[in-house]
């Protein structure tokens, strides 16, 4: 019996070792070491692999725990790379991530035997999946700075979207917003206001979520344009929340100096597109409030059952242009206070309400 259970545990370790050599091979070692030992390679010529990650990141765990142990991984890594894995909050993972600008997790470095970026890929995925992303960024032709010099020499719209698309999947987003600022302007409006540059400049880091920004600016002036290709609505459904984002800071005093120059045509341009929208309605009202000083007047605006019908981006935006503003006096605080505890006292209601009515039920059966 003794004998039996002892060649059970064998089995079990064996196999335990069989499994965790399938996967990829992460080698404990600095990327000092790493880049010497790619360099020093002289049967395979191999790159450098480095997992990005923290240890918050769910997404990461997930590929540490379920994708990298796979076989298929393993075989397609360990053949081509010098794996290493990196804390990107300790250790030299800070150096690492402040080096290659890492700030979405998880992200996988492609290096040369050099410690040069060759290209990156974000985000988890499947075995299959990810190792085909790897091999398209280990292509030479599909790094940042071949499509780069690709559309230098022949500026056509498929090599332009070839460079977005690019530095926007790396989620380099200093460099893709210099380069849309570089080439917006001398784009026709068709390529101006295309799907794929709408979804770059309409993102959080894109120029259209910034009212001081040349293109937010030039949109609104050829809005007619943007609306033709994009449609009014999607156009007017973006504008709608950028603006509310604009006149929350602008109440609260959060903005800043140089888009105070904009403020009327903001107002102007928001009023246009409001269609009914409550909550943009009743920023406005706050916003041309504050620029006349009848700050009082401002504070009644405070209440919640006038808005809890909004939209919770509006709530929000509404309650952050008075909370969020550093110069209340203890009178205006007081009243913030009040508005915060008459909400709570008002959603318990709800609360209880609705337990009651699922009690309700619940007994009926």
């Amino acid at each position: 019996m003794k004998n039996i259970l002892l060649l059970l545990v064998s089995i079990l370790i064996i196999n335990g070792l069989n499994a965790q050599t399938k996967g990829v091979k992460f080698e404990e070692i600095t990327l000092l070491e790493a880049v010497n030992k790619a360099k020093s390679s002289k049967k395979v010529k191999k790159l450098i692999f480095i997992d990005c990650y923290t240890t918050w990141c769910g997404p990461c765990k997930d590929m540490a725990n379920n994708i990298f142990p796979q076989e298929i991984c393993g075989n397609f890594f360990n053949a081509n790379f010098i794996n290493v894995t990196f804390d990107m909050e300790k250790g030299e993972g800070l150096e690492i991530a402040k080096k290659y600008t890492v700030a979405v997790y998880p992200t996988f470095l492609i290096l040369d035997a050099d410690g040069k970026e060759i290209n990156r890929v974000i985000g988890s995925d499947n075995a299959e999946s990810f190792i085909g992303k790897v091999k398209l960024a280990m292509d030479p032709a599909n790094t940042p700075d071949a499509r780069m010099e690709l559309y230098r020499a022949n500026k056509s719209t498929d090599n332009l979207f070839g460079v977005l698309e690019t530095l926007k999947n790396a989620y380099k987003n200093k460099e893709l917003n210099a380069f849309v600022d570089e080439i917006f302007f001398t784009l026709e409006p068709s390529v101006q206001f295309n799907e794929k540059l709408w979804k770059i400049i309409t993102s959080p880091a894109g120029a259209m979520s910034n009212t001081n920004s040349t293109i937010f600016r030039y949109t609104l002036l050829n809005k007619y344009e943007a609306d033709r290709y994009i449609t009014k609505a999607k156009v007017d459904e973006h504008l709608r929340k950028i603006f509310k984002v604009y006149l929350m800071r602008y109440t609260s005093g959060n903005l800043m100096q140089d888009s105070d120059t904009n403020y009327e045509l903001n107002v102007i341009c928001a009023n246009s597109i409001a269609d009914g929208d409550a909550g943009l309605e009743y920023l406005i009202k706050m916003t041309l409030l504050k620029k006349n000083n009848k700050i009082d007047e401002l504070m009644n605006l405070l209440s919640y059952p006038q808005i809890y019908r909004f939209t919770r981006l509006d709530i929000e935006m509404i309650e952050k242009s008075i909370a969020e503003n550093k110069n209340l006096s203890a009178d205006q605080k007081l009243k913030v206070a009040k508005y915060f505890s008459e909400k709570s006292d008002f959603l318990a209601k709800e609360a209880d309400y609705a337990k009651r009515t699922s009690g309700k039920f619940n007994n009926s059966k």
